[in-house]
């Protein structure tokens, strides 16, 4: 599991009206819902001189911008590495936007592989899926560096962010609690009551045609599953504004900002306790991890006056079949800061990029009615009126290659970063040094021309194959996934305004844009 972190901007907020094409599964006791989308004609940007108001970071001015070029690249460069001319607005506009979108502007421009200094930092971007495999898979000479140091803070020990000999026990401890007869448990109990619970809360939107913010929505739907199956407790976030939600935001948000910051003041445990931005953060983020806390101490004072041991690998507490319960009772020999910290991993990072997927999907089906209509009937045909069990997501194939596709398109995160700890040379004859911070971003992956027309070819040779023995029996059709429309590239707008990060979106046509209502 990897958190987005300081790059929430593969978020989405989409707004759902009741007027055209059906959303919802269609079951006798409730009525259809549908969506539509507002048009209007795109008015010009207003320019940086009349906008003063427009807030700029205080420790990245421009002239840090070229200092940084300067210090960092040297005159000597001989990486091979091209450097992209990204101004620092380039930069700072989209740090808490859309990030992915100038990225893939400038792979276009410079290749697969292109240096970006911009600002306090200096990033190697990479769009090659040969270079991402090689940082990835070489543990020992990359670290996650950037990510684990500016979100230490929030995630302490918790695999998250962890690396090496902690991450690999961590990871070992929990993966056994993920079992079949788990997740068949989890998916009636919870994951169905959850999604029945949200229908119900758009049932009065449905009627009255009333706009919905889905991605808020949707945040607070998987904070409801994660608090379920992973703690056995209700955060009903669904029925009343979460102090949870908003402390997850103003954590991740901060996250994200000291990633921009020239000098790492937040490291002086003095300035945190007079800062207003620090002082914010702390009370979130001890916000989250007494919630935490107290959570993992009810659990255990039942598991321990119950004396409960796990019995056989695929062990469920019939009252409370949650991960936290499955961890307890296997008796492991872990500190309580670390089970908080692995726990908390899955509350924020959890939460936050399944409701991003969710989002995006929805987004994307409601670009596209024919697959809409078509995941609808596969779940009406597979369903036939009655709540999914695991065995019937099994069956649910195109609608799963929809969700498939959408992170594809949307990816989340939708980069990935890096820093080396040793010299290296790329794939391609690429010079790296020690301490460069390197950013894959599978966005550009996902959308790259080039490998996707290799792809393509290679599928239709299947395709071919299957002809030519005579067994062709739908096999073809099941290799592709449907081509939902991304259409053209949203524009992504930050409202500092609202306790946590705000998006309106709006995608352009020619010279109209639409916002998704």
């Amino acid at each position: 599991m990897e958190s987005s972190l300081f790059f929430p901007s593969s978020s989405l907020s989409s707004f759902v009206n009741t007027n055209s094409t059906s959303l919802l599964p269609r079951r006798p006791k409730f009525s259809r819902h549908c969506f539509s989308i507002k048009s209007s004609i795109e008015k010009p940007k207003p320019s940086s001189e009349s906008n003063p108001s427009k807030t700029r970071s205080w420790v990245s001015p421009d002239w840090l911008t070229s200092l940084a070029r300067t210090l960092t690249l040297g005159q000597n460069d001989d990486s091979g590495i091209p450097v992209a001319s990204a101004k620092l607005e380039d930069v700072s506009d989209l740090l808490g936007g859309a990030l992915f979108l100038p990225l893939y502007k400038w792979m276009n421009e410079y290749g697969p592989i292109y240096r970006l200094a911009a600002g306090p930092r200096n990033f190697v971007v990479v769009s090659d899926p040969a270079i991402a495999k090689h940082v990835l898979r070489n543990y020992g000479k990359y670290a996650k560096g950037l990510v684990a140091e500016v979100s230490e803070f929030l995630f302490g020990s918790g695999f998250a962010i962890a690396e090496g000999p902690i991450w690999t026990a961590r990871r070992r401890a929990v993966v056994p609690s993920l079992h079949k007869r788990y997740l068949s448990v989890i998916v009636d109990r919870v994951f169905c009551k959850c999604a029945e619970r949200m229908v119900e809360k758009l049932q009065p939107y449905a009627q009255d045609g009333t706009s919905v913010n889905m991605e808020e929505k949707f945040s607070q739907l998987t904070l409801d599953v994660i608090g379920l199956s992973v703690f056995n407790y209700n955060f009903d976030s669904l029925a009343s504004d979460s102090p949870i939600i908003e402390a997850v935001y103003t954590a991740l948000k901060e996250a994200e900002l000291r990633s921009t910051d020239l000098l790492p003041y937040w490291k002086i445990d003095a300035l945190c306790k007079i800062i207003p931005r620090q002082v914010k953060a702390e009370k979130a983020v001890t916000l989250i991890r007494e919630t935490v806390e107290e959570l993992i101490a009810n659990c255990k004072e039942i598991v321990e006056r119950e004396g409960e041991r796990i019995s056989d690998e695929e062990y469920v507490n019939d009252d409370d079949p949650s991960i936290l319960r499955f961890l307890l009772a296997s008796r492991e020999e872990v500190s309580s800061v670390q089970l908080r910290d692995d726990l908390l991993s899955m509350l924020v990072a959890g939460h936050e990029t399944t409701g991003s997927v969710l989002t995006w999907t929805l987004y994307l089906l409601s670009k596209d009615s024919r697959a809409l209509m078509k995941a609808q009937e596969e779940v009406d045909r597979v369903l036939q009126g009655k709540n999914p069990t695991f065995e019937d997501i099994k069956e649910l194939k195109y609608t799963t290659r929809c969700i498939n596709e959408s992170m594809r398109l949307y990816p989340h995160p939708p980069v990935l970063i890096r820093r080396a700890q040793f010299p290296d040379v790329l794939p391609g004859n690429y010079k790296v040094n020690t301490g460069q911070d390197i950013m894959i971003s599978v966005y550009n992956i996902h959308r790259s021309s080039e490998i996707h027309t290799v792809q393509r070819r290679a599928k239709e040779m299947r395709r071919r194959s299957v002809c030519v023995n005579g067994s062709n029996s739908g096999a073809g059709d099941i290799l592709a996934a449907p081509k939902l429309r991304a259409g053209p590239r949203p524009e992504h707008r930050h409202d500092h305004r609202s306790h946590h990060s705000h998006h309106q979106w709006f995608v352009y046509d020619g010279q109209s844009k639409a916002e998704v209502r």
